[in-house]
């Protein structure tokens, strides 16, 4: 081989070894360059999930939540909206409520507003001729909850909580109230009438969609806030 085959010889082989280890170094930079961006997205990623964590709400710090109450009150309400006073105006009554729940003060409070526009008198020095009992059969709210997504996460591993996500989430409450009136003869106990079973319902239903998206739908009137 001559001097001049020689030289161009090594020339090409010094050029190719070059090229490929700018190559080699170039796509380990890229696979650096795409390692980093991985780790700085999983990073802010945590950071938005935690940032939530500091944040929390409160329903309620009484018995009842306000959505509640109001659902309570309402179905009562429209339960008497189709009742039938059974017996004449003009004649005195006292209210006595019966029933499974401490509410008893309440829906007697209720029922003494309908009777008085009804037309019935409500003395409170004992000397009515009558007395209403109202016999609560049911008084309270049914709640069911569809979730599908990631439950909130709190201590185990991780000394931090890692709040609700949720692909879907409904969360659906019915106020119901169903009850009955007997009137009856204060000084003798006689039953003189009963009004047949009164009920009335109300709704309020919460939904959330992709973490954020959230809605409602209720027959409140007016709804709450």
């Amino acid at each position: 081989m001559t001097s001049t085959a020689y030289r161009k010889f090594l020339y090409m082989n010094t050029t190719d070894v070059a090229q490929s280890s700018i190559f080699r170094y170039s796509k380990r930079d890229r696979i650096n360059s795409w390692n980093g961006c991985a780790w700085f997205l999983t990073l802010l990623l945590w950071g938005l999930i935690l940032s939530g964590c500091s944040s929390t709400y409160e329903t309620t710090k009484t018995a009842r939540s306000p959505t509640e109450q109001l659902l309570l009150t309402q179905s009562l309400e429209r339960g008497l909206i189709d009742a039938i006073l059974p017996i004449p105006p003009g004649q005195s009554v006292a209210v006595e409520t019966v029933g499974l729940t401490g509410d008893q003060a309440f829906v007697t409070a209720l029922i003494e507003k309908w009777l008085s526009r009804e037309g019935l008198n409500l003395p409170k020095d004992g000397k009515e001729s009558l007395i209403a009992r109202v016999t609560l059969d049911a008084f309270g709210t049914l709640q069911d909850i569809t979730f599908f997504g990631i439950p909130q996460i709190s201590g185990g591993l991780l000394p931090i909580a890692v709040p609700e996500l949720a692909f879907y989430k409904a969360q659906r409450q019915r106020g119901l109230a169903r009850f009955s009136i007997d009137f009856i003869e204060k000084k003798t106990g006689r039953l003189i009438r009963s009004t047949p079973l009164y009920e009335g319902d109300a709704f309020y239903h919460q939904f959330t969609m992709l973490f954020a998206i959230n809605y409602r739908d209720t027959d409140l009137l007016p709804p709450p806030p």
